[in-house]
């Protein structure tokens, strides 16, 4: 079964390249572009000096970036890939010899040729020196854990994108994260090259190296403890991801797809998230903004690009010389600001549909406390699980209390904030269906006053938190708990504060606001 699993891949890839198919152009294209970046992988491995930090700081940079973009690569082609498990779900295949089979078919073809060149790359700077048998088995451990993530990535993103629109995005974001990779690489090449900046590049690469796309090529060159604890943990990661492939595959051969569940049994699916929520009008309002949050495509560009503002925010900062440690404490107070701001116009979002809120006998509190579970839900968890993380890399006496403080008082503080923006000054956003970047033909300067308005109240409103939280970090950890209170009690307040206001507003402004919805 393994080996007629790989000669269809080798069927399918040669298939890609017979004369008249319509993907001739594509595959040879892509191919190209293959032989071009193992090409300058394997060069910059073989004039790499790692016996310069430089160098070696630029070799764990640009591995990182290379490893997620090669990870991600498969989606850039969109989904459906002729040997995702479900595809076999009508043969009777063991499900253990099938993951098996479609797992070494991952490793043939363009993510496996560039993860094997990648470790191969690396381990060709490290052959002359005494590192180069750790160099080897990180790049074993590298190359399987790529491979893997790979296929599970491709097969989930599959199974949970059942719509056209959700498969664009997917492979939009995967084109762009391929890209951003390769210029990451490259500027990390150029910069040790050039021989002027290796101290922000050493300050980089730490970084790098505590994530999971650096963890194993920081371990070559690494003391001796630190280098057998990160391979230790590849090889745990290794065996968790063989164990989660091989249970993927066998649950998605035996579930059908959603999409072609028959028709006579919709109404035994329940109803989602009204039934998870209570029956009162402001679990229905949460309910609706559940599914605002998990199925509009305005909302999940932003929950993608959420992400990407606080590294350029702790780059930028690290290339002004801001000491590493410090950086670790900027991530999440920013993510949980943007985060609490973002809804700030999300009355608008709701279009003509906010006449159901407005007809009906609704109080104002309900419809403003139902629009902030979502990002309830989503920030609070994330804040104290992350907090830890971020207070332990930054390395200052009561870290925790800090950063989970100062980040849940900027969260829930713009969440209050914008409970009062979005009901007293809405303005137009892009249409339900409308592409996430469309404009609307009516934003002017209501727009920017009410977009930096909830920005500059919520951090003014902070601003004797964060006054204690720099106190704590520069002169005395003391004011650090005391920062971390004074966070959470200034959130809570200026949460129930602007529901009520808010709520007060919004059945007041409830007719001008869909005369609004109804222009845009």
């Amino acid at each position: 079964m393994v080996d007629n699993l790989l000669r269809l891949k080798l069927a399918l890839l040669a298939s890609s390249f017979r004369p008249g198919s319509r993907r001739l152009g594509r595959s040879i294209a892509v191919s190209l572009l293959v032989v071009a970046i193992i090409v300058g992988m394997l060069g910059a491995g073989a004039l790499a000096d790692v016996t310069n930090p430089a160098h070696r700081a630029a070799v764990v940079i640009g591995a990182g970036a290379l490893s997620l973009g090669i990870l991600v690569a498969p989606l850039a082609a969109g989904l459906g890939s002729a040997l995702e498990p479900r595809r076999f779900a009508s043969y009777p295949i063991p499900s253990g010899q099938l993951a098996l089979g479609l797992g070494l078919a991952g490793a043939v073809g363009a993510p496996g040729a560039l993860a094997v060149a990648l470790a191969v790359a690396v381990e060709s700077a490290w052959l002359d020196l005494p590192e180069r048998g750790v160099a080897i088995a990180a790049g074993v451990l590298t190359a399987i854990t790529i491979i893997l993530s790979s296929q599970l990535l491709v097969t989930v993103a599959a199974r949970l994108a059942v719509s056209e629109p959700a498969a664009r995005a997917v492979a939009a974001t995967a084109r762009v994260t391929v890209v951003v990779a390769i210029a990451a690489a490259g500027i990390a090449a150029i910069v040790a090259a050039r021989g002027t900046d290796g101290a922000a590049l050493e300050r980089f690469a730490e970084v790098v190296g505590r994530s999971p796309g650096g963890l194993t090529w920081a371990a070559i060159g690494a003391p001796a403890g630190e280098a057998v604890a990160r391979l230790a943990i590849a090889a745990l990661a290794v065996g968790a991801l063989a164990a989660l492939w091989w249970w993927v595959v066998a649950r998605v051969v035996v579930s059908p797809e959603r999409r072609s569940a028959p028709a006579d049994r919709a109404a035994d699916r329940g109803l989602g998230w009204f039934d998870m929520t209570p029956a009162t009008p402001g679990g229905v309002i949460a309910a609706r903004s559940l599914l605002y949050w998990t199925r509009d495509p305005r909302y999940r560009v932003v929950l993608l690009g959420l992400p990407l503002a606080p590294p350029l925010i702790m780059l930028a900062l690290l290339i002004a010389g801001v000491p590493l440690p410090l950086l670790w404490l900027i991530p999440l107070p920013f993510l949980a600001l943007f985060l609490g701001w973002f809804s700030h116009n999300d009355t608008a979002y709701d279009h003509t549909a906010i006449w159901l809120h407005v007809a009906a006998p609704l109080r104002g509190t309900a419809d403003r406390f139902g629009r902030l579970v979502p990002p309830l839900l989503l920030g609070v968890p994330l804040i104290l699980i992350t907090a830890p993380l971020f207070a332990l890399w930054s390395g200052i006496a009561n870290g925790f209390e800090l950063v989970a403080g100062v980040s849940l008082g900027l969260l829930l503080t713009g969440l209050g904030v914008a409970s009062v923006v979005s009901a007293l000054a809405p303005y137009p956003a892009a249409r339900p269906g409308a592409g996430p970047f469309d404009q609307p033909p009516l934003t002017g300067s209501r727009a920017s006053w009410a977009q930096a308005g909830a920005l500059v109240a919520t951090v003014g409103f902070m601003s004797p938190t964060l006054i204690l939280a720099w106190w704590g970090v520069t002169s005395d950890a003391m004011w650090s708990p005391l920062a971390g209170l004074a966070g959470v009690a200034t959130g809570v307040g200026m949460l129930m504060l602007g529901v009520a206001v808010g709520g007060q507003i919004y059945r007041r402004r409830a007719p001008d606001i869909l005369t609004l919805a109804q222009r845009t």
